[in-house]
């Protein structure tokens, strides 16, 4: 059997696992799904783990385990001020990450997303989707090994600008290394100091849970950039940098971080 025709059957075994979690409401045992579709066990487990893989599966508890289908969620139409600033942010700050602030990490590759302007996806719950994540790869002249890293980048604008983004940050560590904060605070706003007891707090926060934390008056620029509380390097479970992974980038970007480890 060729490359293609495998490839071919793997799509419509594929196909056939996700009619019938439908059919099932989007959630069934691995066991009765087995069972149901008739298919031995290398043929289950292997298709199952390709759906997982792709993000279009995530794993559940239950006896003999579960899945579950992630479905795309239509993105509301009403959106907040605050938000609508936000979401000018995303692309200047993705564009000096991935330049003059990957180059001041000595990053060997890298790959900036942002992860904000996906389709909405049920991945979780509350908390669990950054606004953009970088993936590096770091390799050091006197130790053997490369390191891996997935670093995340909680963003908000001045309006918005709220402790809470210190603990929105801190959920995303669960699968990634570093986890950070951007607050944009532009330089006129810097005197009116409205937001000053804020801005002590979070950098408080940010301090004694590890997250990262820098405030930039022009996101476009990084002369502008204040680092003042350096991401504390985490080593999260591999899985779930893995289900991370496949839920939240898209395949070109998984395509690319297969690349780096061959």
């Amino acid at each position: 059997m060729t490359n293609t025709e495998k490839s071919n059957e793997f799509d419509v075994h594929e196909n056939k696992l996700l009619s019938m979690l439908r059919e099932k409401g989007g959630h069934a045992g691995n066991m009765t799904l087995q069972r149901e579709l008739g298919w031995d066990a290398n043929i289950y487990w292997s298709v199952r783990d390709r759906l997982v893989d792709k993000g279009q599966l995530e794993l559940g508890k239950g006896k003999g385990g579960s899945v579950s289908i992630v479905e795309e969620q239509e993105n509301s139409s009403s959106v907040a001020p605050e938000a609508t600033a936000e979401y000018g942010l995303y692309g200047p700050v993705a564009t000096v990450l991935g330049n003059e602030w990957a180059k001041d990490r000595r990053f060997r590759s890298h790959r900036v997303e942002v992860t904000a302007r996906q389709g909405r996806r049920e991945t979780g719950g509350t908390w669990t989707r950054p606004d953009i994540v970088i993936a590096a790869l770091r390799v050091f002249p006197y130790v053997p090994e490369k390191y891996f890293d997935l670093v995340t980048f909680e963003v908000k604008a001045y309006e918005g600008i709220d402790v809470t983004a210190v603990f929105e940050a801190l959920a995303h560590r669960r699968a990634a290394t570093q986890a950070y904060v951007w607050l944009h605070v532009p330089e006129d706003m810097k005197e009116r100091g409205d937001k000053e007891m804020v801005l002590q707090r979070i950098a408080d926060e940010a301090r004694r849970l590890g997250v990262g934390l820098i405030v930039g008056s022009d996101p476009a620029d990084y002369s502008t950039w204040d680092v003042q509380q350096e991401a504390v390097r985490y080593e999260p479970d591999p899985e779930a940098m893995n289900e991370f992974i496949a839920q939240q980038l898209p395949p070109q970007f998984r395509d690319e971080l297969t690349q780096w480890f061959r």
